[in-house]
């Protein structure tokens, strides 16, 4: 490291940074995949059963009887807005990866120019 420049030396560091900040966007994506796979399925589910079916749902620590209307509702409400979600986190993800692919660019010039 000491013969590293101290400028690539904070590329690098910017580097790092840019490669956790992208860990976490693929950690939340992730998450937001699986809570919007789930949210898709019961939309199925409850769009299978008779109009007067019961239907419960969670509400924090309780479990409330709801109808199939409101319930459609909210699962739809729930899927559009984790869509939202998902398409802003892949459009972070795209934005990392490409100043990753810069700052890996620049390092690499800085460094052939250091070497040379």
């Amino acid at each position: 490291m000491q013969n590293i420049p101290p400028q690539v030396q904070a590329l690098l560091g910017q580097l790092e940074n840019y490669q956790q900040q992208l860990q976490l966007v693929i950690q939340q994506k992730q998450r937001i995949q699986v809570e919007l796979n789930d949210a898709k399925k019961a939309l199925e589910e409850i769009e299978k059963v008779e109009e007067d079916t019961p239907i419960y749902k969670t509400v924090g620590t309780l479990i409330i009887k709801a109808t199939k209307a409101k319930a459609l509702e909210e699962l739809k409400e729930k899927v559009e807005t984790l869509e939202v979600r998902l398409r802003a986190l892949e459009r972070q993800e795209q934005k990392l990866n490409e100043k990753i692919k810069e700052l890996t660019q620049q390092i690499q010039s800085s460094l052939r120019g250091v070497a040379g």
